[in-house]
């Protein structure tokens, strides 16, 4: 073996030579170790429970207690909201029976202080709208199976519409009317016509079906009740 094969490095060499090149890994841990939160690090399975930092640890306690707030607040607003609810649906009926209307919207007031001139303080009255639209949700095959029931007063409370759709087989009996079409008229096209359409008939409460409502037979009214339901009122805050 030459001189020169003697002294040429060995892959080994090569690597220790690459190692003593690189920075110490004791300098990126010592950064990270400085760190409470990573310092401090429990980890669980795939979950880290990060070490107490004073830099953060504040705004973590607020946001919690900000949730915590914000839920209960909900909850509590729901309850008011279903008073508040009730409360402008019995005054805006009492209303419309007072005065003959048919007003949809009632604004209950409250009041507040608010600061005034210098140091006082002085009072202002602002309103909560209660907003019962005229809008129903209505179980078609009962109004339209009890229309003979509602008698005269249906056309007033309800709007019927009725639309046409092709059926699903049309296409081959449109083929069949352009080969047979001749010789098709009166009562047989009639009889054609509906094989081509589904027809399916909507019905809808109208804006006076609360005034027509109270003039119906306490029978009628049963079955109304069943089958129609008015949305609930939607509330508007001062902005």
């Amino acid at each position: 073996m030459s001189q020169t094969e003697t002294n040429k490095p060995s892959a080994l060499d090569a690597l220790r030579g690459l190692s003593k090149k690189a920075a110490p890994p004791s300098a990126a841990i010592a950064v990270q170790v400085n760190d409470p939160a990573i310092a401090g690090a429990k980890r669980d399975k795939n979950t880290v429970k990060l070490g107490f930092d004073p830099a953060i640890s504040q705004t973590a306690e607020r946001a919690a207690s900000l949730k915590e707030a914000l839920e209960k607040a909900e909850s509590e607003f729901k309850l008011d909201q279903a008073v508040m609810r009730d409360y402008g649906i019995g005054k805006r009926g009492l209303y419309n029976d007072t005065y003959k209307c048919e007003v949809t919207t009632v604004s209950v007031p409250y009041v507040i202080e608010v600061p005034g001139e210098g140091d006082t303080m002085t009072h202002e009255t602002r309103y909560v709208q209660v907003i019962c639209t005229n809008k129903y949700s209505v179980q078609q095959e009962i109004i339209l199976g009890n229309k003979d029931l509602i008698g005269a007063s249906y056309d007033r409370m309800f709007e019927e519409t009725t639309t046409k759709a092709l059926k699903p087989n049309a296409e081959d009996l449109i083929r069949n009317l352009l080969t047979e079409v001749a010789g098709i008229s009166g009562v047989d096209l009639e009889n054609t016509m509906e094989e081509l359409f589904d027809t399916k008939t909507t019905v809808k409460a109208t804006d006076k079906y609360e005034s027509e409502f109270k003039k119906l037979p306490d029978s009628v009214k049963t079955v109304l009740d069943q089958a129609v339901t008015r949305s609930q009122p939607a509330l508007k805050f001062p902005g």
